[in-house]
């Protein structure tokens, strides 16, 4: 269930192509729909040719900046210092892992090339149980290395494509045991300086000390937001840990793309990706049409971001949000469409209300979850949000309470049905003849599963 929880939150777009001149009107209206819904808060920009052509700033809350956490946009940066260090002979993209850290298991069959395309199947450390109740928390080196060693792999390296952030939290080791100077450092003097980037940073706790601000994030519960904790940067580095605007993520992009950063020859190997699941040396690949696109999205606490390049247009579209309970592909397609004058259909962000209708409590407990009735994907709890919502966290163990799981919110679309914006799932709770829960009916595209409550 854990795999399949986190699948649910990762998402491309793909639209179809014929500019609307009446394009700032309708992105305007667009993101005033969402944010007056509470879906969200943050800054859009969309450029071309380094010419802004839109720009929005939505942040709802208080103490405001456009300097928002990016998440794992970070990987960009990352991606882009180890392919200077190869192109100066520093590194090769099949020098072994094992060349650094030798504990890793198969680390004398992993390359460079696996950890920046994700095919070295080590274990991501974000699926450490305890991840969100103990992501605040101050992380040293030896600590990260120990969760990524005691981890299972997902695989032999190169049978599968599988994303994990242990790939550029090593890759961020590695840049620094070759330069002898911290991954901070590496970015400012290799990328920020060069590219003139006031207002990006690689966090870390003194941070603040230093005078610089970033917005914090806020979840929704369906009546209500609230500030939500923020995971220490030495808990996400070279995976996570940078600081920015849409203004310099677009000027990155437009620098990465017209050969300011690396040479041609590293950017065809950046976006050379994995068919099945877009995964490239650095970047996703994005659909667009008949027209390529790279890009990457970021997650990090309530933060999202996205950062698209558009190869044939040479446009770039970066959305930045500190608060939002939609699927942040939603909004960006939203974008997309209205630029380019293509039908889209905004998501309905009304929940279901009926007198009559069970109250919500009742679906409140455990949910184990089986394929085909036989596989266990694990356990799952359903607990009260907002009025007319609920949330659903992973639950990993029953004996410890306090245990805290990241929740996706449920808003409530039928008598017994629930829905959830962020990773397109229907759940269907059933009941028996007395009107008790005793399962779920999971839905997400043509796949189901069934859940019971235990």
């Amino acid at each position: 269930m854990k795999r399949i929880f986190l699948l649910l939150l990762l998402n491309f777009f793909g639209i179809t192509y014929s500019q609307s001149p009446d394009y700032k009107k309708s992105i305007d209206s667009l993101m005033k729909y969402f944010q007056e819904n509470n879906a969200f808060s943050g800054s859009v920009l969309l450029q071309k040719d380094g010419q802004t052509l839109y720009k929005g700033e939505f942040n709802a809350f208080p103490n405001r900046t456009d300097t928002y956490r990016i998440g794992s946009i970070t990987k960009i940066f990352t991606a882009v210092v180890v392919f200077q260090l190869i192109e100066e002979g520093k590194l090769k993209l099949d020098t072994k892992l094992s060349t650094f850290y030798p504990n890793i298991k198969y680390a004398d069959q992993i390359t460079i090339g696996n950890l920046l395309n994700h095919t070295s199947g080590i274990y991501n450390y974000l699926e450490w149980e305890d991840y969100y109740n103990q992501k605040s928390r101050i992380y040293t080196k030896e600590n990260m290395l120990k969760l990524i060693e005691q981890g299972k792999p997902e695989s032999k390296p190169d049978l599968e494509s599988s994303y994990s952030n242990s790939n550029y939290t090593l890759l961020g080791y590695i840049v620094e045991y070759i330069t002898k100077k911290e991954f901070a450092e590496n970015i400012k003097s290799r990328i920020i300086n060069p590219l003139g980037l006031q207002n990006t940073y690689y966090e870390t706790d003194k941070s603040e000390s230093e005078g610089l601000k970033r917005n914090d994030s806020y979840k929704f519960d369906g009546e209500t937001w609230s500030e939500e904790k923020a995971t220490h940067p030495s808990f996400t580095l070279a995976a996570g840990a940078m600081v920015s605007t849409t203004e310099d993520l677009s000027r990155l992009m437009f620098a990465l793309f017209n050969g300011k950063l690396v040479s041609r020859k590293s950017l065809e190997q950046m976006e050379k990706t994995n068919l099945k699941t877009g995964i490239g040396y650095g970047l996703f690949k994005t659909p667009f049409h008949d027209k390529n696109g790279y890009g990457h999205t970021g997650r990090i606490d309530e933060f999202r971001a996205a950062t698209v390049y558009f190869t044939a247009d040479h446009l770039v579209l970066t959305v930045l949000t500190n608060g939002t309970n939609i699927k942040l592909n939603d909004i960006a397609l939203g974008i997309a469409s209205k630029y380019y004058h293509t039908p889209y259909q905004k998501p309905d962000l009304t929940a279901y209300e009926n007198a009559n209708a069970p109250q919500t409590r009742i679906y409140t407990g455990i949910y184990s979850a089986k394929l085909a009735g036989i596989i266990s994907l694990g356990k799952f709890s359903i607990t009260q949000a907002g009025k007319n919502y609920l949330y659903l966290a992973m639950h990993d163990n029953e004996k410890d309470h306090a245990r805290e799981s990241r929740k996706v919110l449920l808003k409530r679309t039928g008598e017994n049905e629930f829905y959830s914006l962020e990773a397109n799932a229907k759940l269907q709770f059933l009941l028996n003849k007395k009107g008790v829960v005793t399962g779920i009916k999971l839905m997400q595209g043509n796949k189901s599963i069934h859940c019971k409550k235990v």
